[in-house]
C-alpha cells in the first residue's frame, strides 16, 4: 500500500458484519472507525474534517437507522445525500463512498451509483470490498 494511512468509515448497524469487514480492513493496513447509523457517521464525518484528520473513505448500509434513529430502506442514500451536500457546501476535496447491502440487485446498485455513490458491493464479498475500496482510493 502506499506511504498514506488511509483512514475508512464503516457505517452498519449489524455489529457482526461491522466488526468482520473492521478486521479485514485492519489486516489490509487501514485506519478503521465504524458507526452504527447515519447520525453517528455525519458526526464522525464532521469531527473528523474539524480536527483536521478528514476520512479518505465512507463505507455505507444501504438499510439502516436513518437520521432519527429509525430502521430506514434506502437510509443509507440519506447520508450519501448529507456527505455530498457537506463536501461542497465546505469547498472540501471529494468524499468518495461506497454503498453496500445485502441486495445482489443490478437496479439497487444503480440507484446507489445515479446517488453519487462512488461504487456498490454486496455484504459477505471481501474480496470485492477491497478491490473496490482500493479503486475508490487509487491504490495499485
Amino acid at each position: 500500500m502506499d506511504d498514506i494511512e488511509y483512514k475508512i468509515l464503516l457505517v452498519d448497524d449489524e455489529e457482526n458484519l461491522i466488526r468482520s469487514m473492521e478486521k479485514t480492513l485492519f489486516r489490509e493496513g487501514f485506519d478503521v472507525e465504524t458507526a452504527g447509523g447515519n447520525a453517528e457517521a455525519f458526526e464522525f464525518i464532521c469531527e473528523a474534517t474539524a480536527d483536521e484528520e478528514p476520512f479518505h473513505l465512507v463505507v455505507v448500509d444501504l438499510n439502516m437507522p436513518d437520521f432519527e434513529g429509525k430502521e430506514k430502506k434506502y437510509a443509507g442514500l440519506e447520508l450519501l445525500a448529507r456527505i455530498k451536500e457537506y463536501v461542497r457546501e465546505n469547498d472540501l476535496a471529494d468524499l468518495p463512498v461506497i454503498v453496500n447491502s445485502a441486495w445482489d440487485e443490478v437496479e439497487t446498485a444503480k440507484k446507489c451509483i445515479d446517488a453519487g455513490a462512488t461504487d456498490y458491493f454486496v455484504k459477505g464479498r471481501t474480496n470485492e470490498m477491497l478491490v473496490k475500496i482500493r479503486k475508490a482510493l487509487k491504490i495499485t
